[in-house]
């Protein structure tokens, strides 16, 4: 709490002090005029960068989703393929009708 109060008691005391006039000026407006030169120099070298950054960003991203579709179409070749099922080798299995009613009857007592 107590370094709460010394923050803002110091932020307080700063602005006091960049609100002194000087000259007809405060000394906040003496401090901008001479930083601020800078301050527009580093804000469009900032910008600029920012957009090269995002723009490279953009051309990497479309390389990697071009090189990410196949360019060969997938196709079997085999005449193993899931295509041709034999079914010769399954066995056939016929229940009655008494059966039948038999299961539904299990089915609904359960």
């Amino acid at each position: 709490m107590k370094s709460l109060f010394k923050t803002i008691g110091t932020l307080c005391a700063f602005l006091f002090f960049l609100s002194i006039r000087i000259d007809g000026d405060t000394i906040f407006d003496s401090i901008y005029e001479v930083i601020s030169p800078l301050t527009t120099s580093m804000q469009e070298t900032t910008e600029s960068f920012l957009k090269r950054s995002v723009s490279n960003t953009k051309n990497y991203s479309q390389k990697i989703f071009d090189n990410s579709v196949p360019k060969v179409k997938d196709s079997v070749k085999s005449k193993f393929s899931a295509h041709q099922k034999n079914t010769s080798n399954f066995i056939e299995e016929k229940i009655s009708d008494e059966d039948k009613d038999k299961l539904d009857d299990l089915i609904k007592n359960h």
